[in-house]
């Protein structure tokens, strides 16, 4: 599982959604990165939906969210496939995380040429 960031080559920036330039430095030379886990920094209840700002190490910072019992400071999963959960089954994947899942839908791609 995973969530596909913009990751600048020239500073090491990381951006989500995806950017024409980077904020950061300006520079165009973009890659995307993949992006496997976070910590939960800041959660919001709407009934049974749980939002959780959850922060990448360096960054970026996410909204996303949350499926399993999840507390602030707690590691998450990320990925970008909507589910209840997003995990495969402990008996298809041996060994499998046990860890909260935090959804981030994808972002568009940026537009090549602006109109």
């Amino acid at each position: 599982m995973s969530v596909i960031v913009q990751n600048c080559r020239t500073c090491g920036g990381q951006w989500f959604p995806a950017r024409l330039l980077c904020p950061r430095c300006g520079g165009a030379d973009l890659a995307p990165k993949s992006i496997e886990r976070g910590v939960v920094e800041q959660l919001t209840h709407l009934g049974d939906v749980v939002i959780a700002s959850v922060a990448c190490d360096p960054e970026p910072l996410l909204v996303a969210r949350l499926h399993g019992s999840v507390e602030v400071g707690d590691v998450v999963e990320l990925t970008d496939r909507p589910g209840t959960s997003g995990r495969p089954g402990a008996s298809d994947h041996p060994g499998a995380s046990d860890r909260p899942v935090a959804f981030v839908p994808p972002s568009g791609r940026p537009r090549e040429e602006l109109s």
